[in-house]
């Protein structure tokens, strides 16, 4: 929605394209004002199929992260009714569907790479999508990374170079210093399996008294929540941990302001971890593992903790060294690195390098 927004500062007319709704709640907000367009609400006939495709490559994954082939070859379509002159996709599969678009209809493309390309141990298949994925990546006028890490993979698997976009942390408010937030670690994700959201229960055990775990955010697999929750109460963790879904964003941002720190952890993902963009533009230091794909970016500017690995012992240390005179220093790095990572920047990135579209 900020790319929407600034490419209609920048003097260009977007349209969102969603391929399917589901119903995910807190995003209302967010999209008033904004032009979109959504080819299809829930799932549709192929829907079991796809999921059960896309569970091959990413076991972790539940149905509602499938990857909907039958709507991306819709992508032409719709661009010819739309008069698009230029496609931004997000991702390389929905770059099938762009890609196509500039065979069929001579539009070019950027294509945004926001996970780890890998090779797939899916035998045919694996070597067929990853085909899919070059052709992709060779016919875009622009292949951009969102971290280091992504950029980094995208070239040892392709040999295409991908351009470093970040999003912009451009803030939000004022920050809040150390004094007026509570002592809650908040840890804002789209949990899945993969994510391991038992491993945080480590660090709510080895904390400080008085500090208490904040998960939210949505879960993608149906029980997963449930199941979490009975681990925190047959642990005793009831005091410790807190776990909301369905957030507003309103009232998120809300509770980035009042936090004390964010906590995210990456297992294998290269990825940003949108949380942690998000605490930059409150004002909100980290605490990350040197997993996630933004650890390089917040070793550099000393805006918060990168453990070697799920660390509580060192967490817990962490925080209770924390003053008023550390949490200002981390602030006022972030406060830098705002300045630099725009997202005027940002949207600029997303065109050809000519500025056309």
């Amino acid at each position: 929605m900020n790319e929407y927004r600034w490419l209609r500062e920048l003097g260009h007319e977007p349209r969102i394209l969603f391929l399917r709704g589901h119903g995910t709640r807190g995003y209302e907000e967010l999209l008033k004002g904004v032009d979109y367009r959504v080819l299809r609400e829930g799932p549709g006939p192929l829907s079991p199929v796809l999921a059960a495709a896309t569970k091959l490559f990413a076991r972790d994954r539940g149905a509602e992260s499938a990857v909907d082939l039958d709507l991306i070859a819709k992508v032409p379509e719709v661009a010819r009714e739309e008069r698009a002159d230029y496609l931004v996709c997000h991702d390389q599969w929905a770059g099938l569907g762009c890609e196509r678009a500039r065979r069929e209809l001579g539009i070019p493309y950027s294509v945004f790479i926001h996970e780890r390309l890998s090779d797939y141990g899916v035998p045919v298949l694996g070597r067929v999508v990853s085909g899919w994925e070059r052709r992709v990546l060779e016919g875009a006028a622009r292949v951009l990374a969102v971290t280091e890490k992504v950029a980094r993979s995208v070239e040892e698997k392709h040999g295409v170079r991908a351009e470093v976009n970040y999003p912009g942390m451009d803030p939000v408010g004022p920050d809040a210093p150390y004094s007026a937030r509570r002592r809650v670690l908040l840890s804002v994700s789209f949990w899945d399996r993969g994510r391991r959201p038992e491993a945080y229960l480590d660090v709510a055990r080895a904390m400080p008294e008085g500090y208490r775990l904040l998960m939210a955010g949505n879960w993608r697999i149906a029980g997963l929540k449930e199941e979490f929750l009975r681990r925190v109460r047959a642990e005793g963790l009831e005091d410790r941990v807190e776990v909301r879904d369905g957030i507003p964003e309103g009232e998120l941002g809300s509770l980035y302001d009042s936090s004390l720190f964010l906590l995210r952890f990456g297992f294998g993902e290269y990825g940003l971890a949108t949380s942690v963009i998000e605490a930059m533009q409150h004002g909100l230091p980290v605490i990350i593992n040197g997993e996630l794909g933004t650890s390089r970016l917040i070793e550099e500017c000393g805006c918060g903790l990168v453990a070697g690995g799920v660390d509580p012992g060192k967490v817990a240390e962490f925080l209770s060294r924390v003053d008023e005179s550390e949490y200002s220093r981390m602030q006022r790095s972030i406060a830098g690195m705002r300045a630099k990572y725009t997202w005027r920047r940002h949207a600029e990135m997303l065109l050809p390098r000519t500025g056309a579209g």
